[in-house]
């Protein structure tokens, strides 16, 4: 069992977050290019990679991919689960259908499809599998506990779970698995993030997981089938007559991919609005990474100050290379002047003294503040 689990999350999660990381940027690359030669017309200058230009597109065009590909991986998964079918369609009968329906319809298709029954140009081999498959899938459904199983975990449990024979086993092995799978890929988040991987959109990656996690439970350890199904979803592909009903296992599919595609296509979107280049930049930000950030361009600031006022002072030092008293006091001189009118008018220093008046300020009676 651990081994198809590890199966199921190498097909499910690692296809795709090859997909969502590395495909969908290197096509995004070539596609720029491709539409730069396309758009732009011979010898105009084409936006230099990392101008705001070339950024602006980049960004766009990543966004409408990465829409693209989330639309792409919804339609995938249910023209899969339509394409493979399940018991109650190849019945041809409705998924809420009782013991006796299901036997007059059974007893309709031996008729069409007995191996008895068909003419002498038919394969009687096709003919035999074809109807043991419609016989094991009526046996399936005229067991309660398989039909229990089939309904919210599909086929595969009961494939599976072979020594499973009550509704009870079958929950149990249901649970077990879905606490190793998302377990497992709850593991595998915490270690990326603790690396300092996938940081942008781990909320919605948790909260995705998690979700799914709490529906798939559900699903298993309720008698009945979850309403939006058999309130809303289901009535209304009937109404339309284009699409066969959910069963709860392959709703169970459909929302496993979109809850994973949306917190993957939100945890690369928000990067790209925050790394928005016509976006506005906060006015203030407290946090440690701004402070160090002005820190350090204040030390460049002083940096080039210094150096500024040491060209200064050999320049105009020449006339008293002679008098040291007067070259000192005329350094110390152009020194003040330097921090005075170029230093303390950078806007940043000028943000840093602020802001270390204000804290010095903070907690003291108004009376005693004084004005500086």
């Amino acid at each position: 069992m651990a081994a198809r689990v590890d199966s199921n999350i190498s097909l499910e999660t690692l296809g795709p977050f090859l997909v969502w990381q590395f495909l969908i940027p290197l096509g995004a690359g070539w596609i720029q290019s491709i539409l730069y030669s396309i758009f732009i017309r011979a010898g105009d200058p084409k936006p230099p990679p990392g101008s705001p230009r070339f950024v602006r597109h980049r960004r766009r065009l990543l966004m409408l991919m990465y829409a693209a590909y989330f639309v792409f991986t919804i339609y995938e998964v249910d023209y899969s689960l339509q394409r493979s079918s399940n018991a109650y369609n190849d019945l041809g009968v409705p998924i809420d259908v009782d013991d006796s329906g299901l036997q007059s319809r059974f007893r309709r298709l031996t008729v069409r499809f007995h191996p008895d029954k068909i003419g002498p140009k038919v394969n009687r081999e096709a003919a035999n599998n074809y109807y043991v498959h419609l016989k094991n899938a009526r046996d399936i459904i005229l067991d309660p506990a398989k039909r229990f199983a089939y309904d919210r975990f599909g086929p595969d449990i009961l494939q599976r779970c072979t020594q499973c024979l009550t509704v009870r086993e079958y929950v149990m092995h249901a649970v077990t698995v879905v606490l190793t799978t998302h377990g497992a890929l709850l593991i595998f988040l915490f270690g990326a993030n603790a690396l300092g991987f996938l940081k942008d959109g781990a909320y919605w990656r948790y909260l995705a997981l998690l979700a799914v996690a709490t529906y798939e439970i559900r699903t298993a350890m309720r008698p009945d089938h979850p309403s939006f199904l058999t309130d809303y979803l289901n009535p209304l592909f009937a109404w339309r007559g284009t699409h066969p009903a959910y069963l709860p296992f392959q709703a169970t599919v459909v929302i496993r991919k979109a809850a994973l595609s949306a917190a993957q296509f939100l945890g690369l979107l928000i990067p790209l609005y925050r790394d928005d280049p016509l976006r506005p930049a906060k006015v203030s930000d407290d946090s440690e990474d701004t402070l160090h950030r002005q820190v350090d361009r204040l030390e460049n600031i002083t940096r080039e100050s210094n150096l500024d006022a040491s060209r200064l002072l050999d320049l105009e030092g020449t006339p008293y290379r002679e008098n040291e008293k007067a070259k000192s006091e005329l350094r110390e001189a152009l020194k003040k002047y330097m921090m005075q009118n170029v230093v303390h008018q950078e806007k940043d220093v000028r943000n840093a003294i602020g802001q270390s008046i204000a804290r010095r300020r903070a907690g003291v009676p108004h009376g005693a503040q004084g004005n500086r």
